[in-house]
């Protein structure tokens, strides 16, 4: 009787199990599409590009990678994006957990103070503060070095936001594990390292994604900052010199974008197990 009446529930849900489907393969065709259309594009030469631009190359020119990595500074550009995406990244994760951490744990006043202040700078929008930023950054002669002034303006705009995620995230950790630490003599530093970090694999995995992707695409404030300089250039600033170093190259251009994108997919695909089990544990709590 019971699985009769399984059956008959997952019969009567069958039309919007197929509809949710069909929305997830169109929305995950409709965000992957694009890269592949680079890369397709990549291999080909401009004459087979204008001929058709939705064909497949008659000869894959993996060497346009190359010229696009080499010729057109590519490289350079990757490895900026590289320095400046992993220090502010890490910069960014342990400023949050400390953080955070106290804010959850530490029984500070005004606590919910501080909070709604997050929430006020993260509302915030960004183009509010890039003059004022500009000038401070000026004054104190941090735009002639190199890196520094894109990192603490990235740390900056998305420190509030990821301490209150992961504030969220260390209230769900129960009391008595803590208290079992703090009875063994840990201290709050050991408790939050050794006892409490390990449990937070999927919610430090969730803010990595999220700020390093946030981080990898800025251009607004990578090219204000940059605009007197060659050095320490991006990816995002480095496409802009290179579409106007090579014209309307296409399939160049296309290789450098298909530079930029991958390692955002390959950083979601490593830490894809620890970012949706953060995103499933609510609900499996609940």
């Amino acid at each position: 009787m019971i699985g009769l009446n399984i059956k008959k529930k997952q019969i009567k849900n069958l039309p919007v199990n197929v509809i949710v489907r069909v929305v997830l393969i169109a929305l995950a065709l409709t965000f992957i599409y694009p890269l592949f259309f680079s890369f397709q594009t990549s291999l080909k030469t401009l004459n087979e590009f204008y001929a058709d631009i939705w064909a497949w190359p008659k000869q894959w020119l993996f060497s346009n990678y190359v010229t696009a990595w080499q010729v057109g500074r590519i490289g350079e550009y990757f490895l900026n994006s590289v320095i400046i995406c992993v220090t502010a990244t890490f910069f960014l994760e342990v400023f949050t957990i400390m953080a955070a951490y106290a804010l959850s744990r530490l029984q500070l006043p005004g606590v919910g103070l501080m909070i709604v202040a997050l929430f006020v700078v993260q509302l915030m929008p960004t183009e509010t503060i890039i003059i004022p930023l500009y000038l401070m950054m000026s004054k104190l002669h941090l735009l002639r070095i190199r890196y520094v002034a894109i990192i603490l303006a990235n740390v900056g705009w998305a420190l509030s936001g990821t301490i209150i995620v992961m504030k969220n995230f260390f209230d769900t950790v129960p009391n008595d594990i803590l208290e079992a630490a703090r009875i063994d003599g840990a201290t709050e530093l050991k408790t939050m390292v050794y006892v409490v970090l390990p449990l937070m694999k999927g919610a430090i995995a969730t803010c990595i994604v999220m700020n390093f992707t946030a981080i990898w695409g800025e251009l607004m404030w990578a090219q204000i900052a940059t605009m007197t300089t060659d050095k320490g250039i991006p990816l995002t600033v480095g496409l802009l010199n290179f579409q106007s170093s090579f014209g309307t190259n296409w399939p160049l251009l296309c290789a450098a974008i298909v530079v930029v994108a991958l390692p955002l997919y390959l950083l979601f695909l490593f830490l894809q197990k620890y970012f949706v089990a953060s995103l499933t544990a609510g609900a499996v709590k609940g």
